[in-house]
């Protein structure tokens, strides 16, 4: 605000006029003893205060809608930042599910909502016992191309699985007073960070891993830098899901085609034994030798014993599929165009 703008300067002025004026009735051999003029003086004195309060009051006051004009604009410039944000996700996200490469380039536009000098990813693993942590660098001289896979830690003894089944935003103040309880926020701590916030990633209710803002000095985070990351974070727990549900769909389609080829080649093969078998048993009828009966016999039981081994491939991929089937229908994946609809009225 400029200095003519602050409603003091007003009064500094009115001080200044008295100080003038004052110096003038010494000069002049002091207050004017005339009624007349007395009166002017006190009169023009009385509606300069009363014009010096009433402009007090109204610079106050535009002041204040100015403070409120800058406030709101400031919040709106930031909700533009973080709108812009999201759609940079969903960008990248529709041109591929690979959730770390997508951290990765947005990584500098986060530190931009949120100043902060790293960018944490920690990805639960299938089993939700471990995290798979990625680590990007904010700073254009410190970036890598693509992320890297940092440290593995454990959902027990750590910030990440406290939040992670909290399902609540976690703000470290100084991260030296939780170093000796928790692992991770140990080795940050040794690393030379002064506080972290911790943000759960979750979706359709369930936690995929957390989305961490790290900086230098303490107390850097609040819990309104929390409010504002947790759209981002559910956007990449959308990208994780969808990374996860593209793997396990991969997975099916890939052990579907190996059952089927296993069911097609042990049909053929043991199509091919069953003929092999069937003519064994002509050539003993048709030729009485013992050795060759014994011959034929060895032939006839390893046939019969691959005929078996082959059954057992066709049970074996049978079951393969059943089960890949099933983590396709655990995870949610529509098997058809009707299905789509039916999960979207459900949720």
């Amino acid at each position: 605000m400029r200095l003519r703008d602050r409603p003091w300067f007003i009064w500094a002025l009115v001080l200044v006029f008295a100080a003038i004026e004052a110096a003038a009735w010494i000069a002049a051999g002091g207050v004017p003893r005339r009624p007349l003029v007395l009166i002017q003086v006190i009169a023009a004195w009385v509606v300069m205060l009363i014009l010096a309060t009433i402009a007090t009051r109204r610079i106050g006051s535009m002041a204040g809608q100015i403070r409120e004009q800058e406030y709101s604009h400031r919040a709106n410039l930031a909700e533009i930042e973080q709108l812009q944000t999201q759609n940079a996700i969903l960008q990248i996200v529709a041109k591929s599910v690979d959730a770390p490469l997508a951290f990765q380039a947005l990584a500098a536009r986060i530190a931009r909502i949120v100043p902060c000098d790293r960018v944490g990813l920690a990805l639960l693993d299938e089993s939700g016992t471990e995290f798979q942590t990625y680590t990007a660098r904010v700073h254009e001289e410190e970036r890598r191309a693509r992320p890297r896979p940092d440290v593995m830690f454990r959902v027990e003894g750590t910030v990440l699985g406290a939040v992670t089944r909290s399902q609540e935003p976690m703000v470290v103040a100084d991260i030296a007073r939780t170093a000796g309880e928790y692992l991770d926020t140990n080795v940050l701590h040794t690393s030379g960070f002064g506080s972290i916030l911790v943000v759960p990633m979750i979706s359709n209710g369930r936690s995929v891993g957390t989305l961490n803002l790290v900086a230098r000095a303490k107390n850097a985070f609040t819990t309104e830098h929390a409010a504002t990351i947790e759209p981002i974070a559910e956007i990449f727990a959308v990208a994780v899901v969808a990374q996860q549900l593209q793997m396990t769909l991969g997975r099916y389609r890939t052990m579907e085609t190996m059952s089927e080829l296993t069911l097609s080649v042990s049909s053929e093969i043991n199509g091919a034994l069953q003929t092999i078998i069937g003519h064994c048993g002509l050539l003993e009828r048709g030729y009485p030798n013992p050795a060759l009966h014994r011959d034929l016999g060895t032939i006839v039981r390893q046939s019969q014993r691959i005929s078996e081994l082959l059954e057992r491939m066709r049970a074996a991929a049978s079951e393969r599929l059943r089960e890949a089937e099933a983590a396709v229908s655990e995870a949610g994946i529509p098997s058809s165009p009707e299905a789509f609809g039916d999960s979207a009225q459900t949720e």
